[in-house]
């Protein structure tokens, strides 16, 4: 559902920046058109330039900020890093069994917890 929001807000971003590339691109023609000299035509054509890249990096910055406020969803959702996190559950749900203690052999047998999940 999460990765849904993000596409339509996406979706929003994108035409929004559209609309303004659309209206910078209309500005930077009608002073084009009422420009005296050729100077003044390029300093014109500068200036839509400029906020065709404005509208485009602002539209960057928006899906930046989408991709955030999805990753700190499912980060307080699922609780996945966390400073002293839930733990690792198992398929069932169930937390997993805990490491066997530092200093015990290879071969040493430990059987799992009860109400693990294990049969």
């Amino acid at each position: 559902m999460q990765h849904a929001k993000e596409k339509v807000k996406d979706g929003a971003s994108a035409a929004k920046a559209k609309t303004k590339v659309a209206q910078a691109k209309a500005e930077e023609k009608a002073e084009t058109a009422t420009a005296r000299s050729h100077a003044e035509r390029e300093l014109a054509h500068e200036r839509g330039k400029a906020k065709v890249a404005a509208a485009k990096m602002e539209l960057h910055q928006d899906k930046a900020l989408h991709r955030e406020e999805a990753i700190e969803h499912r980060i307080h959702k699922h609780g996945h890093g966390l400073a002293g996190g839930y733990g690792h559950h198992n398929k069932h749900g169930v937390a997993a069994a805990p490491a066997p203690p530092p200093g015990a052999g290879a071969g040493a047998y430990y059987p799992p917890a009860a109400g693990t999940g294990h049969y």
